[in-house]
């Protein structure tokens, strides 16, 4: 993992990825957020929240679905949840034009006015380089505490 790298400018262009996803997502922006995936791309959270955000595990995959979600979250969170990815590593795909991506992720809830942490997990990533550039082909978070079933022994 030390020594595996892409080219430093599709790295470039897949951080700005995660960052206009928590971008989109947080200023309620379902079309914008939903174009950064390929056409077939998938969103699965893997558990879900212990925070009290009111989110459930699920998978959703295609643009429509994910439209579908996303504009639901925007109703639910009212435009005062914050997610964050932190220590990001991409690393090489195993095709041509394909990389793979490791983050922590961060999520403030304030609709109750005070700020609150809400939710800590981590995050895995498929990227896909299309025609028009590096999209999210898979993206699964997995939120703490994680269920039995998933917790590393």
């Amino acid at each position: 993992m030390l020594d595996a790298f892409i080219d430093i400018e599709d790295e470039r262009r897949i951080h700005r990825l995660y960052a206009l996803y928590c971008h989109h997502f947080a200023h309620g922006a379902p079309q914008d957020w939903v174009s950064l995936f390929t056409p077939d791309g998938v969103f699965a959270k893997l558990s879900a929240s212990q925070g009290g955000l009111g989110t459930s595990a699920q998978t959703v995959e295609g643009h429509a679905a994910l439209l579908e979600m996303t504009k639901g979250r925007r109703e639910m969170f009212q435009g005062q949840v914050r997610h964050q990815q932190t220590d990001i590593v991409v690393l090489p795909g195993e095709e041509v034009d394909t990389a793979r991506g490791q983050s922590l992720i961060l999520v403030t809830d304030w609709r109750s006015g005070q700020g609150r942490l809400a939710a800590l997990g981590s995050c895995t990533a498929d990227f896909r380089r299309t025609k028009q550039g590096w999209r999210f082909a898979r993206i699964e978070l997995s939120a703490l505490p994680k269920p039995a079933a998933q917790a590393v022994t």
